[in-house]
């Protein structure tokens, strides 16, 4: 039987083992899952004793998917374009290959939603390895990206990273952005704690489409913000599925459906 993981703090709050059951029973795929909260101090001993001891696949979440290349032997292009990694699996039963499926299980989120993609005005709230997973995926669409970050460092060196893909910038303070976008995503970890990122909603309107990669039974924190303003409010449940689904592939060489997969997460949760 594969032995796969998810890596991260903190875990306690993922539906990974619940969507990877859902996978199993409808694939009928035979794996072990479990979620492992590991140390901040401590990703590269605990990851690395996994595999060691037979790991076959893990997923990779906050804060880890940054550190996460550097236990790779090998990278997708789409690990590399995103400079993170959210899914490990063994590679000819040798090698560690790392990717990221945080992108494409966002894009096919925006299609199950109804949402148009390109060449939209996209503002970004986060500057860590969500915000990495998605970009390069948004510039091919030849959308236009504004990133903000509590610590503004981290949103300049992002948008220097990614210049080349395509239009991105960072700005200091977004509440002195006049204004408004089609898309607002946070890409922060706020949702967890109850908190919202510090926004004047005078950058959205009614036709704003507000997306929270956080996910909740009820409305996030973030979205319970935007729906003041906006009606178009999602999280990030169906972006979960979808970036799963990808890592399923990648394991196991067999797709299962996302769909069907979300109705039945909704029934669980």
């Amino acid at each position: 039987m594969k032995k796969i993981a998810l890596f991260g703090n903190p875990v306690y709050h993922s539906k990974s083992p619940i969507i990877n059951k859902i996978f199993s029973n409808n694939t009928n795929i035979i794996y072990s899952y479990t979620k492992v909260n590991i140390p901040k101090k401590n990703f590269f001993t605990v990851s690395k004793n996994f595999f060691y001891s037979g790991g076959y696949g893990a997923n990779i979440t906050l804060p880890f998917k940054k550190k996460a290349l550097h236990l790779c032997d090998l990278l997708t292009k789409r690990a590399i374009l995103s400079k993170s990694v959210n899914v490990i699996t063994r590679f000819k039963n040798k090698y560690l290959l790392g990717d990221n499926t945080d992108g494409i299980g966002f894009i096919n989120d925006l299609k199950r939603l109804f949402c148009c993609y390109t060449k939209k005005k996209i503002l970004i709230i986060g500057a860590g390895g969500a915000a990495r997973g998605i970009i390069p995926q948004l510039l091919l669409y030849h959308n236009k990206i504004t990133i903000t970050n509590r610590t503004i460092e981290k949103a300049k060196n992002i948008s220097k990273e990614f210049k080349n893909l395509g239009k991105i910038k960072y700005i200091k303070d977004i509440n002195l952005c006049k204004k408004k976008f089609d898309i607002i995503i946070n890409a922060t970890s706020c949702s967890i704690n109850n908190k919202i990122p510090k926004l004047s909603d005078n950058i959205i309107n009614s036709k704003t489409f507000c997306y929270d990669m956080m996910y909740s039974k009820n409305k996030t924190s973030f979205l319970k913000w935007c729906s003041k303003k906006s009606m178009n409010i999602y999280d990030g449940l169906g972006m979960l599925v979808s970036q799963a689904a990808y890592s399923f592939f990648l394991w196991h060489n067999k797709m299962p459906s996302i769909d069907l997969s979300i109705k039945i997460l909704k029934k669980c949760i």
